[in-house]
């Protein structure tokens, strides 16, 4: 099935991590937001940083748009010789709370983390086409950078904006979806 079309997305790879499979995953979040009424998802490296996801997260707003987290697998595993637990969040890399007792958010403490806050997860069976959407790289949606260009090699996730085109289509398979609550994006460790 290919998917219906939202104007705002964030495109993320999933995979096993820290010793947890995909599924024992799902289970620890979905049990996370049934308690919680919403769920952390952890994750590292260069790409969709909360400071770079604010203004996504603005134009969302301003479109009266709720952003989807679109989530593709990967075969990658992430493994980590010291795996730590994570305990506080921050929106602004300043002000730090701990995290509620209830979220469980692991990997390599000693590098930058990050959590996009979410609910409704949910299990999917479509074909997005990344052609359609456009980076969100900047302040605004950037129409010369196509999704379907964009993430390849290491970019594993980025922010997308739905403006059809004309270009080659480029589908994935999105296997879980759910949509971003606030405080959206914050800073883990």
């Amino acid at each position: 099935m290919v998917l219906q079309q939202f104007s705002h997305i964030v495109v993320m790879k999933m995979g096993p991590y820290c010793g947890f499979s995909v599924p024992a995953i799902v289970k620890i979040k979905s049990e996370e937001e049934r308690r919680l009424g919403k769920f952390f998802w952890g994750y590292g490296g260069v790409f969709c940083r909360p400071k770079t996801m604010w203004p996504f997260l603005i134009h969302a707003r301003l479109k009266r748009a709720t952003p989807v987290v679109m989530f593709a697998l990967t075969d990658s595993k992430y493994v980590t010789a010291e795996p730590g637990k994570f305990s506080q969040f921050s929106r602004d890399s300043n002000t730090w709370r701990p995290l509620p007792k209830e979220v469980l958010l692991v990997g390599n403490t000693y590098k930058p983390h990050f959590a996009i806050v979410c609910r409704n997860l949910q299990k999917a069976d479509y074909r997005l086409n990344l052609a359609d959407y456009v980076a969100f790289t900047g302040s605004l949606p950037d129409p010369n950078r196509r999704l379907s260009k964009y993430i390849c090699h290491r970019v594993d996730k980025a922010c997308g904006y739905y403006l059809p085109a004309t270009s080659t289509p480029r589908y994935v398979k999105i296997y879980y979806t759910c949509e971003l609550a606030e405080p959206h994006s914050v800073y883990i460790r």
